[in-house]
């Protein structure tokens, strides 16, 4: 009588007898079907969030990450008569962006909790003791802190430029909403806006934007 074949013990590499397989012949570990349909579950899930969050995220601005996003689209426009408001500095005093106009302006949303704001800060004071004899008036409006915060910080960098507070938005926010900061809008001395630029500012592209608005509110341009 032949004897029928030992089972194989694809687990231990080795056949019941202690003998190795022979190379190609040893057989694939066993898993059983729960624990593949375990796995595919899990992939399964995880595919339906990256597409739902791709879908998602595509209608709130992943395309335009770097340009903006959400907050390019609900700001002002390139063109259009920058919007009043009223606010105060941190000193209490009162603020409307209509007495400046007749001058360039650059408004520049920023908070001292703002990793990006922190940084361009020595720039913008930089830019801005250029930019100021040519005629450009910098308003620097802080959001989403106490004026007090806002203050110690630009003391601390020396900025000699204007510090408006706007600590909960309820001054700008209806005309300027914010989905990220720092933002820079620049004004001609017509009240249009000629640049909204959201990002942190290098001296470079701060002179570039504040020249360009200078230019634009010359009588002949």
């Amino acid at each position: 009588m032949i004897a029928s074949p030992e089972p194989l013990d694809a687990a231990s590499g080795t056949r019941p007898d202690g003998l190795p397989f022979p190379p190609g012949d040893a057989p694939e570990p066993r898993i059983d079907r729960a624990r593949r349909s375990q796995i595919a579950a899990s992939l399964g899930i995880a595919l339906a969030i990256v597409i739902a969050a791709w879908f998602v995220g595509g209608r709130s601005g992943f395309r335009t990450i770097g340009e903006g996003g959400v907050n390019q689209r609900l700001l002002p426009k390139v063109g259009e008569v920058a919007p009043d408001f009223e606010t105060r500095d941190v000193f209490g005093n009162t603020v409307r962006l209509s007495d400046f106009r007749g001058r360039p302006v650059w408004l520049n949303f920023w908070g001292s909790w703002c990793p990006p704001c922190r940084a361009e800060m020595p720039e913008i004071q930089a830019a801005y003791q250029q930019l100021e004899p040519e005629g450009l008036v910098l308003l620097a409006i802080s959001v989403r802190e106490p004026p007090e915060d806002a203050l110690r910080y630009a003391l601390q960098n020396r900025a000699t430029f204007p510090i408006l507070t706007d600590r909960y938005e309820q001054d700008t926010g209806a005309f300027y909403p914010l989905y990220n900061v720092p933002t820079h809008i620049f004004i001609d001395a017509d009240g249009v806006i000629r640049a909204v630029i959201l990002s942190d500012m290098s001296l470079d592209r701060a002179l570039y934007a504040g020249r360009d608005v200078i230019e634009r509110s010359l009588p002949d341009a």
